[in-house]
């Protein structure tokens, strides 16, 4: 099985995420929204699962493996759906003015944030629908956490050197961090394809997702059309954006699953190829 030690390097995410996000969340825990702790509970819930299906699989702890796969088509969409929240938070912050980094970025981050998150319920698809096809599952599911190495990345940049953010006057380095942080992403993931291009194509769509992101930071993100519908963005009711977000992220599950289930009397040529690629 490829990917051998995948499961070190998704783990690796949790001490990077403690101090890429000790100055904007957790040092300041209780001043911060709950949208915020949504986030990061079911992203951390979603790293650690991951970590757990890569290092069972590789353990041959097949009933481990088989029950953490089950767990995540529940935390999915709770993980996908605190994701949509961040954009309306984002969307509501440039509308309000709230800050100088949210009128600096509130609306262009927002075509980021909705990409990653359009990207990562296909990847997910992806990997329930073809769990049988072991090689491309397990791509995709480890194509997911690129859209998490950005946020953590551009972080670390703000800390110290070039790229510090010391006050207003720095933000202008954000985007610059942002776009370093974005190319790194979008590199492993295409050298990790061109090791095995049958197989590891989720990669590939991985790091179309993310140069998209990039191009869409500097073009729609800045456009006045764009920037007018930021306070209807932010103004949608929490709970039926919330509602929303799980009806299509749970459809898209039931879609995956039983879609696959469906497919299990058809000749397995599919993924016997997938296997021996």
């Amino acid at each position: 099985m490829p990917y051998r030690h995948a499961w070190l390097w998704v783990l690796a995410m949790f001490p990077a995420v403690a101090l890429a996000f000790w100055p904007s969340y957790f040092g300041r825990l209780g001043s911060v929204s709950w949208v915020l702790h949504a986030h990061g509970i079911t992203s951390a819930l979603w790293v650690a699962l991951l970590a757990v299906q890569s290092w069972s699989i590789h353990r041959d702890a097949r009933a481990i493996h088989k029950l953490s796969g089950r767990a995540s088509l529940a935390l999915f969409p709770l993980f996908w759906v605190s994701g949509l929240l961040i954009v309306q938070m984002m969307a509501a912050g440039f509308a309000a003015k709230d800050g100088p980094f949210h009128i600096l970025f509130g609306a262009r981050l927002t075509p980021v944030d909705l990409i990653g998150s359009a990207t990562i319920l296909y990847l997910y698809w992806l990997a329930v629908s073809r769990r049988r096809a072991v090689l491309v599952h397990a791509a995709a599911m480890l194509a997911i956490p690129f859209f998490l190495v950005t946020p953590i990345f551009v972080r670390l940049l703000q800390i110290g050197g070039p790229f510090a953010i010391r006050g207003p006057a720095d933000f202008h380095k954000f985007g610059i961090g942002f776009h370093l942080s974005n190319v790194l992403a979008l590199v492993v993931a295409v050298l990790i394809y061109t090791r095995r291009p049958k197989t590891a194509w989720p990669f590939l769509v991985a790091a179309g997702g993310l140069a998209l992101q990039s191009l869409v930071f500097e073009t729609i993100g800045r456009a006045a059309g764009w920037e007018a519908l930021m306070p209807a963005i932010g103004a949608v009711p929490t709970p039926l954006l919330a509602a929303a977000g799980l009806a299509v992220s749970m459809a898209v599950v039931a879609w995956a699953w039983l879609g696959a289930k469906q497919g299990r009397a058809a000749p397995p040529r599919v993924d016997r190829t997938a296997v021996t690629a």
